[in-house]
């Protein structure tokens, strides 16, 4: 694929942002969209185009790639009845976080516009989108993937094909389950030792070189100690909303949703408590009881 073809970029947020600019440093044509459009002007410096309503972005683009919040997002952005009439001819990637159920209604609706459609989650959060170290999961047609990789290489070194539309969705939730649980169940353990006053190095100093030790851990222990502080990779909102694909799937597929229930129930109180744009660690202040 020549990076002559051009890219519509809808939604510039935490990861959007890093991974246009990616898109930009490798030679590809870029046109921005951004709901709130301060967060996609930035990259005009860069060399994007910046699109002031999605119809515009898609107008110009070959391709279009979608890291919009939820599926609702989608709907409200490209299958309006001022923009579904570009989509005739454009090929559109899904790179955030919906159900597969959302993924397949979704590709349908492409399809029926004349589009070609392709699910590619990506796992990692904002350095690895910055560095480029993401992982790509595609569902779809295998052709359209391998027709893509020159993109989704920019974005991380190993795309994979995951299987039909649905698939890549279905495995993004599962490893974002052991995210939220990771989370919970560290925020937990740290609730117990600092409330019991046992030392909390000591507590680590044994989990590290165990073998339920997880470098998750290391890296959110500061955002658990102090949440109201730290850096935003993920918001809380954005785990409660994956949580609750998660459990809905879960339950379609006859698993027992008890452990899911229980993190959503979590990051809803966490979202209640004000912590909805904190880093998703910060379950933990509900967790302690803070």
């Amino acid at each position: 694929m020549s990076t002559s073809r051009n890219v519509a970029f809808f939604g510039t947020g935490l990861m959007g942002f890093p991974m246009a600019r990616r898109l930009l440093e490798a030679g590809f044509p870029v046109t921005a969209w951004n709901r709130t459009q301060e967060k996609a002007a930035p990259l005009a410096a860069l060399g994007a185009q910046v699109a002031t309503t999605p119809g515009q972005a898609l107008e110009r683009a070959d391709i279009a790639i979608l890291m919009l919040a939820h599926a609702e997002a989608i709907g409200k952005t490209l299958l309006t009845a001022e923009t579904a009439p570009f989509l005739s001819g454009k090929t559109v990637v899904q790179m955030g976080t919906i159900g597969p159920e959302e993924s397949k209604t979704l590709a349908a609706e492409i399809a029926s516009h004349g589009g070609r459609y392709l699910e590619a989650p990506v796992l990692g959060s904002v350095p690895q989108a910055e560095a480029g170290k993401l992982e790509v999961m595609a569902g779809g047609e295998k052709a359209l993937f391998e027709e893509l990789l020159p993109v989704f290489r920019c974005f991380g070194p190993n795309p994979r094909w995951v299987g039909p539309v649905g698939a890549a969705a279905t495995l993004k939730l599962a490893l974002n389950h052991l995210i939220a649980a990771q989370a919970a169940a560290f925020a937990t353990s740290l609730a117990l030792v600092q409330k019991a006053h046992v030392p909390l190095e000591l507590f680590l100093e044994i989990l590290r070189p165990s073998a339920f030790y997880a470098p998750t851990f290391e890296r959110k222990l500061p955002v658990m100690l102090d949440p109201l502080h730290a850096k935003v990779n993920f918001p809380a909102k954005h785990m409660l909303k994956d949580v609750r694909l998660i459990r809905a799937t879960a339950e379609a597929l006859g698993i027992n949703p008890t452990l899911v229930a229980s993190l959503e129930a979590l990051f809803a109180a966490t979202e209640e408590a004000g912590l909805a744009d904190a880093d998703y660690a910060a379950v933990a202040r509900v967790i302690a009881g803070q």
